[in-house]
């Protein structure tokens, strides 16, 4: 674990429901873009940068989680992930009004992810609150992924 995951993991006490700070969660759906490293950008409601909750720093590398059965942060249960892990760099944070996302924000987003409207939905269904309940701000976080070189298909 990072020395910032240690310091979270320290400053929650050991909580049993906390996700580990050193972790980023994905949706089952979003497997196959994480394997074949086709999507480079998530958006997180709010301030996501350190030491916010579950924020992250730009440089560290975390591990991606594909996340089997949701879990409900009302109701304190923590997700349960399958066994796929992948690493991926914090490349870039950035802290933005939706207001003021321009279609360069969604650069690298997932396919379902292209606009701020379709960013408004998503976030409702997954959170289950307005983004009001957030300030209006939602966290782009630019990963990439260490060590992996893309190369060209054999055919185009």
């Amino acid at each position: 674990m990072t020395p910032a995951g240690q310091l979270a993991e320290a400053r929650l006490g050991g909580d049993p429901f906390a996700l580990p700070r050193d972790e980023m969660a994905f949706r089952g759906c979003y497997e196959g873009l994480l394997r074949d490293r086709r999507i480079t950008s998530v958006f997180r409601p709010g301030a996501r940068i350190w030491p916010n909750w579950r924020g992250y720093i730009v440089g560290e590398t975390v591990t991606a989680r594909v996340i089997e059965q949701l879990g409900c942060d009302e109701l304190r249960l923590a997700p349960r992930f399958n066994s796929v892990r992948v690493p991926i760099r914090i490349e870039d944070l950035a802290v933005l009004d939706v207001e003021r996302l321009s279609p360069q924000d969604f650069e690298g987003s997932s396919p379902d992810v292209t606009d701020r409207e379709s960013l408004l939905a998503h976030l409702f269904e997954i959170y289950g609150q307005p983004i009001e309940a957030y300030g209006r701000q939602v966290t782009r976080i630019r990963f990439s992924y260490p060590g992996y070189r893309w190369r060209r298909p054999l055919r185009w």
